[in-house]
């Protein structure tokens, strides 16, 4: 099975997705990492990035890996993964904290703060004080930028019911980031959809204190589905 592995918003394009990367090699899976316009440079890179960049990445990666073939995103990753399992033949996809909707109130009105407000710190994602201080993810970014993600939220519920595979949907049980964790399972089309939660993770649960737990669930998942596919 090769895995493509996508990661969120302001996300460290390798880091973000703590012990899962070495978890799927170590259990046979061949992963790539593709990093998503305007990650592993700097925040401002983000100004320069439209969502549909996002996805395109995302598209040119998957469709470089040989069948069969499944793919894994985090929060904004979640996103991209269900666009990708609802164009394309897909063995499973995996839905860490998919962002479908922001749960600050001021979200909505980024178009009127971006003037005002040029930028933001990175959103509250990290429970664990040891592990936040270890954070590898952009510090901050800039308001505007947060339009593409929106655009992309706005997209993405009309796709999930075209999505057939297999799915795995994971909660982050003291999630400050995002919303709309339980419709997203809801509106996948997928016949078999399981659904995790780990109630003391936030929003980044592999790079929380569950991080190791979190990465065995999703491993013994894709063992399980990849095995009965065969």
């Amino acid at each position: 099975m090769n895995l493509l592995l996508l990661h969120g918003f302001t996300s460290h394009p390798l880091l973000t997705l703590g012990p899962l990367p070495q978890a799927l090699r170590e259990a046979g899976f061949s992963v790539r990492q593709p990093t998503l316009p305007g990650h592993g440079t700097r925040p401002e890179d983000l100004l320069q990035v439209r969502w549909q960049d996002w996805l395109e990445t995302a598209r040119a990666a998957y469709r470089d890996l040989p069948e069969p073939r499944g793919v894994v995103g985090l929060s904004m990753g979640a996103l991209l993964a269900a666009h990708l399992a609802a164009e394309t033949p897909t063995a499973l996809l995996v839905a860490l904290a998919p962002a479908l909707a922001l749960k600050s109130p001021l979200a909505p009105l980024a178009p009127l703060l971006a003037p005002l407000i040029p930028r933001f710190p990175g959103p509250d994602s990290i429970c664990d004080p040891e592990c936040q201080r270890q954070n590898p993810n952009y510090p901050y970014f800039p308001t505007r930028a947060v339009l593409q993600l929106l655009a992309l939220m706005g997209q993405t519920p009309r796709v999930l019911p075209r999505v057939e595979a297999p799915a795995l949907v994971v909660e982050a049980g003291k999630d400050k980031v995002v919303k709309g964790v339980r419709r997203y399972h809801r509106l996948l089309g997928s016949a078999r959809k399981d659904y995790l939660v780990f109630p003391e993770s936030g929003h980044d649960l592999l790079l929380d204190r569950d991080r190791e737990a979190v990465a065995r669930a999703v491993r013994d998942w894709i063992i399980a589905t990849s095995n009965h596919s065969q």
